[in-house]
């Protein structure tokens, strides 16, 4: 009867040091595990930056039109853009203005070399009374040729 007991002794020892010695390399704390976790999370990363649509300006809902013009002058970058959200904010640009201070902004742009020319990106969803005061704001700065952005209607295959 020792000898059996040994051997249980002998068994339950065994098992203990096999399932230490494999416990290493499953553990997250394993150099191995936490670089190939870094290099998933990294690759992640660059897929999901390269995928994003590139993003120009401030996000409205924008009225889809189904008999649109292309406008490639919009994705210039001295653009003038003036988006009016459907609250009745305005900006310029990518910065928020006054409906006083526009007709200034759009005179300091216009001495620096821009374009003689607006576009304006309005929320589907604002008020006509905020689009005509803007619409006079840019009168006051002495340009006619003003331009509404909308989306096109893309087909469907």
């Amino acid at each position: 009867m020792p000898g059996d007991l040994s051997r249980l002794q002998f068994r339950v020892r065994g098992r203990r040091l096999i399932s230490k010695r494999y416990s290493l390399f499953c553990s997250p704390n394993s150099t191995a595990f936490s670089h190939s976790m870094l290099g998933c999370t990294f690759l992640l990363l660059i897929v999901s930056m390269m995928s994003a649509r590139p993003h120009h300006g401030i996000g409205v809902d924008q009225y889809i039109s189904h008999n649109g013009t292309r406008m490639p002058a919009a994705l210039r970058d001295d653009a003038m853009k003036v988006f009016i959200m459907r609250d009745g904010r305005i900006y310029f640009g990518n910065h928020r203005v006054a409906s006083d201070d526009l007709p200034r902004e759009i005179r300091q742009r216009l001495e620096t070399g821009a374009q003689h020319k607006v576009f304006l990106v309005v929320d589907q969803r604002a008020r006509f009374r905020d689009v005509s005061i803007v619409l006079d704001d840019v009168r006051c700065s002495d340009i006619r040729d003003v331009a509404f952005l909308t989306e096109l209607q893309t087909a469907h295959r």
